[in-house]
């Protein structure tokens, strides 16, 4: 679809979003979550609710499956499956969280103990889903050692039951979710992957299959094996705004510039719509595809639109004036907007006490402005909150947290040095920060964090310094790193040509100039 279309139908369905308003109740014959099958001891009657709770949880609309699960309850008190699904809505394995106090009143509800809970659970299948659960929420006081029970539990059901699908998907996602960022290798991920491939071929409309096909080949080298998958899901599951999100992930991998923008558009859309229909608060799944869409908009040079996307984010804002999640989120996106962009003009450093001042996307972002308007004390006081942030967040363990925070106090020290006209200092700086990145932290699987990816600035501050043979080889490994990232491409065509690389130069032209989508000439001012 064209922009134009996307931009008319997000018009009429935010239209038809008034119009349903802040209703609690859900419609489950009117939701289009994907096929499966998922043979339970409920009533007849509670099936409908219980399987769109069931297919809800795969495309992680945990919302909607909660509302579901608890219909299900109140059409057969006696169906524990139900209250094992509103137990599960509780727990975000991807991200890891979990509200376990929730969760826990759910059991409860169901039966004050394991072993009567158990019993009333109809099948052997069924029992083994609520010994499963149980380790999710009771096995530790640690999150990740729970993660890893569950997962072991999920394992034996699949040793005893393997073609039955349902287990087989958690059994993926169960994987996925002992995962923590910085961890090395492949092999969850790649057993997660194979599972959910096995059954994506056998059930093409399995929301699960194809959503987590997608989430374990998430990363530069493997997300092609993931585009059959990508291609689908959105149509296996259009109820689903994160279905309609999750092929961006793939997309943006390969450098599918305009697909994201249209996934994302309808994603927004669709968001918005399931917050108004459920009473959910605002900066979710909304915020998450908006910030996206941006993203996508600033790669093909459509800085207009990504404008406004950022009003859109802003009135967000306004009208949650005490939510500091909602502004962390804006921040977030504004922050990407300037240091994509290079617009300065709001270069104001609010005080180290205030959200703003504590935001460190926000905090880099305005410093490297006021490096680049020779705003010296303002971008050094910039770096020491970074430096401060960096130590306070070592000390207390979050390790994987400090070396992001250490790339951009880095970053921007690399800035202030080549500003200051200090190149040799610059470069250091700046191949130190590539190297954190390179050695201490995993692949982007969305717009990169940080947000200037640290070898992409090392190439531009080794072009900066003249040493193009250098800045030439950063850039390829800032493409290796984010592949497809158009300032790296931009970037690796000019150092090229200043290196005297004719034929790599022009092949990085070309590729920008052939991007579906891309305002050329954006981009052509600068070749």
């Amino acid at each position: 679809m064209s922009f134009i279309k996307n931009i008319k139908l997000l018009v009429v369905i935010l239209a038809v979003s008034f119009l349903v308003g802040c209703s609690q109740q859900i419609n489950t014959s009117n939701q289009n979550f994907g096929n499966i099958s998922f043979i339970n001891s409920g009533s007849p009657e509670a099936q409908l609710a219980f399987l769109t709770g069931v297919k809800a949880l795969h495309s992680f609309q945990f919302d909607g499956a909660r509302i579901a699960f608890e219909e299900a309850q109140t059409i057969d008190p006696s169906f524990a499956m139900a209250y094992w699904g509103q137990a599960m809505s509780d727990n975000h394995p991807l991200w890891a969280q979990q509200d376990k106090m929730a969760a826990e009143k759910a059991l409860i509800r169901l039966a004050p103990t394991f072993e009567e809970r158990l019993a009333k659970s109809g099948s052997e299948k069924e029992k083994a889903y609520m010994t499963a659960i149980e380790a999710l929420y009771f096995s530790s006081d640690n999150k990740l050692e729970r993660d890893f029970a569950y997962s072991s539990a999920l394992s034996r059901m699949h040793e005893r039951w393997p073609d039955d699908h349902e287990i087989s998907i958690f059994y993926a996602l169960s994987l996925l979710g002992t995962i923590r960022p910085g961890d090395d290798g492949f092999r969850r991920q790649a057993l997660a992957a194979s599972i959910a491939m096995d059954v994506f071929k056998k059930n093409e409309n399995h929301p699960g299959a194809a959503h987590f096909t997608i989430h374990s080949l998430d990363d530069p080298e493997h997300a092609i094996l993931a585009l059959p998958a990508a291609t689908v899901y959105a149509n296996i599951a259009p109820s689903s705004a994160h279905a309609l999100h999750m092929p961006s992930h793939i997309f943006l991998q390969l450098g599918m510039w305009d697909r994201v923008v249209n996934s994302n558009i309808e994603a927004f859309a669709a968001a918005v719509s399931n917050n108004k229909k459920l009473g959910l608060r605002e900066g979710g799944e909304d915020f998450h595809t908006l910030s996206w869409l941006a993203y996508a908009n600033l790669m093909l040079g459509h800085f207009d639109r990504a404008q406004e996307n950022l009003a859109i984010a802003l009135a967000t804002v306004e009208r949650n004036p005490d939510d500091n999640r909602v502004l962390s989120r804006y921040l977030n996106m504004r922050a990407r907007y300037i240091i994509e962009t290079g617009d300065c003009e709001e270069s104001e450093l609010k005080s180290a006490d205030s959200n703003e001042g504590q935001h460190t996307a926000w905090v880099t972002a305005l410093g490297m402005c006021a490096a680049k308007n020779l705003d010296m004390e303002t971008a050094t006081e910039a770096l020491t909150r970074l430096s401060m942030k960096r130590e306070k967040t070592r000390e207390s363990g979050e390790s994987y947290k400090a070396f992001e925070i250490e790339i951009h106090e880095k970053e921007l020290g690399a800035i202030i040095k080549m500003m200051q006209g200090e190149f040799d200092q610059a470069v250091v700086l700046a191949r130190e920060a590539s190297l954190i990145e390179l050695e201490n932290m995993s692949a982007p699987s969305g717009p990169p964090i940080p947000m200037k990816p640290a070898a992409e600035m090392y190439g531009e501050i080794l072009a900066a310094a003249g040493r193009y043979d250098e800045a030439v080889n950063a850039f390829k490994a800032a493409l290796n790193w984010v592949p497809n990232r158009t300032p790296s491409i931009l970037g690796l065509s000019i150092a090229a040509e200043k290196n005297g690389d004719m034929e790599l130069a022009r092949e990085m032209e070309a590729k920008l100039q052939s991007t579906p989508g891309i305002n050329s000439e954006k981009f052509t001012a600068s070749l």
